[in-house]
């Protein structure tokens, strides 16, 4: 008996080969259910020391500061403004008179010996020298915490430590008196009268 065998396509024996135009699916697995998200929990801001109770009361924190805004702005017209407010500085000023001596003279041999014991005095701010003909004089501002009374002292100890340094045949030691630069006159007025006496003009001046 004759057996009929037939092929699709050569070598091939046995295996079912997708036809053209049918297509071949393949099973897909499920995914694993995503992992449930935890929940999100508010945290509560603590402040600690100062700043404590106004990161926990911010509406308190906006009305305090627009308080101090406010006020400020309605007292700032109000504040006092004074082009010479009345401070006293302690001040001081020391001359030495030296008769026939130049300014550099007076520089070297009388300024620099006193400017030296000078600067060594605590709580000395600013120091002022003017060398003429014949004469130095010397102006001490202290700091505001320093009181006159502290400084005068102090000067008058620098002035007897610069003595010996000083020329031998100076005519008197330098001298210091006490100043306050409020009681300095802002400007001079000068009046002249043909009719009026001087005592007249001293009332109209002042």
């Amino acid at each position: 008996m004759a057996r009929e065998e037939r092929r699709d396509g050569a070598g091939d024996h046995g295996h079912d080969f997708p036809r053209p135009g049918k297509n071949r699916t393949k099973p897909v697995m499920a995914a694993p259910p995503a992992a449930s998200s935890p929940e999100a929990k508010l945290v509560q801001v603590k402040g600690s020391g100062l700043s404590g109770p106004f990161i926990r009361r911010p509406v308190m924190t906006v009305l305090l500061t627009l308080s101090v805004i406010v006020a400020g702005a309605a007292t700032y017209n109000k504040l006092a403004v004074n082009d010479l407010p009345a401070v006293d500085y302690p001040v001081i000023q020391v001359s030495c008179s030296y008769p026939g001596a130049n300014p550099t003279t007076m520089a070297n041999n009388i300024a620099t010996p006193l400017e030296k014991q000078f600067l060594q005095i605590p709580g000395l701010d600013i120091i002022t020298s003017t060398s003429t003909q014949g004469n130095t004089s010397f102006t001490l501002q202290f700091v505001l915490s320093k009181s006159i009374i502290d400084a005068a002292t102090d000067v008058q100890a620098a002035i007897q430590r610069a003595t010996g340094k000083l020329p031998l045949d100076l005519p008197s030691p330098p001298t210091f008196t006490k100043t306050n630069p409020n009681d300095q006159a802002v400007y001079l007025l000068g009046l002249l009268s043909d009719t009026l006496t001087d005592g007249d003009l001293y009332k109209y001046a002042s």
